[in-house]
């Protein structure tokens, strides 16, 4: 091929990212409002597992900070907190249940400092107030409560070396105080931290690497009330625009062991639902006799072919795999 022409196929190539990931711009607006439209279940959960998907809503809102949100958490009953790339915090009332909605940032947007503002990891504080949440391209932690005017920025040296684009992708605070912390970059093998109390600016943790089903990287993870983890995974499917795929994994925190592999099994795959899309944000919900739900909420990337969609899963303890034959098992390629 000619030299010029090959530099206009490169030049073709790099721009066409820029094509699906910018979506039309809005006018800039506050509104404290987010549209919640129910989306058809497909038939017979079929090929879900354990789980049974029992709602599937897309989130639209007209205020110009709504969408990208990479992290999620269950603060109170009947309500939702969802935290995105652009720092900006979500709080809204599961669907059906009310409740007001409210859309802040959690610092100011300063122009080209998106290393700032980066959150992809949120975890509740024991107190069930404060939230942790990591900075993937500082590789910080930020804690944020009520009344607070901006989050506390404490250093994170248990993530030091990590990849600045591909840090701390997934956290959660286990019912023992310790904290859970996965890097997306890596792969099959993901870096994984074991923080025996809350940051303090001191690594005292435990290393470890996470094994993910190939071409899967961790995206976010929640504890469940056996002392497990769910652990939510994504594939990236090229060509363009992309495609995604989502799994979600059970692993045992109890099997961690000090510059060990760490791995689970995986329950379920939403091929084949007709919801795919770019999920990072996982939180768990007691439910009614004795069931539970999984909350995921997907990351839209601020393109116009993507969506931000809020799913729930519900399950069982029991109809999950027992325990001491779940940690025998690695997660399958």
């Amino acid at each position: 091929m000619p030299r010029r022409r090959l530099l206009i196929v490169l030049l073709m190539l790099g721009l066409a990212p820029a094509v699906w990931l910018h979506g039309p711009k809005v006018v800039k607006s506050e509104a404290q409002a987010v549209e919640v439209a129910p989306l058809p279940l497909p038939g017979a959960n079929a090929g879900l597992g354990p789980f049974r998907l029992t709602g599937a809503w897309q989130l639209t809102s007209p205020n110009s900070d709504f969408g990208g949100y990479s992290a999620l958490v269950r603060p109170e009953p009947g309500r939702l907190t969802a935290f995105s790339d652009s720092g900006v915090r979500l709080d809204l009332p599961m669907p059906g249940q009310p409740g007001a909605v409210r859309i802040a940032r959690l610092l100011p947007r300063f122009a080209g400092v998106k290393a700032s503002r980066d959150v992809e990891a949120a975890a509740l504080d024991q107190d069930g107030v404060a939230m942790w949440l990591t900075l993937e391209r500082r590789n910080v932690f930020m804690r944020t409560a009520p009344g607070q005017a901006r989050p506390d920025v404490i250093a994170g040296p248990e993530l030091a070396g990590w990849s600045e684009n591909s840090g701390a992708e997934a956290m959660t605070r286990l019912s023992d105080g310790r904290f859970l912390v996965l890097a997306e970059g890596g792969g099959p093998a993901h870096q994984g931290r074991l923080l025996p109390r809350a940051p303090d600016g001191t690594d005292r943790s435990q290393h470890f690497r996470f094994i993910a089903p190939d071409g899967y990287r961790p995206t976010d993870v929640a504890q469940l009330p056996d002392g497990r983890v769910l652990i939510l995974l994504r594939e990236l499917r090229w060509p363009m625009p992309p495609r995604f795929g989502t799994k979600l994994v059970l692993a045992d925190p109890a099997t961690i062991r000090r510059g060990g592999d760490w791995s689970g099994t995986v329950l379920t795959s939403l091929d084949g639902t007709g919801l795919a899309e770019n999920y990072e944000g996982l939180a768990i919900e007691p439910g009614p006799d004795g069931t539970l739900n999984a909350w995921l909420i997907s990351d839209d990337n601020s393109a116009a072919t993507q969506r931000t969609l809020l799913l729930r899963l519900q399950f069982r303890l029991s109809d999950l795999p027992p325990r001491g034959l779940q940690t025998k098992q690695k997660a399958p390629g």
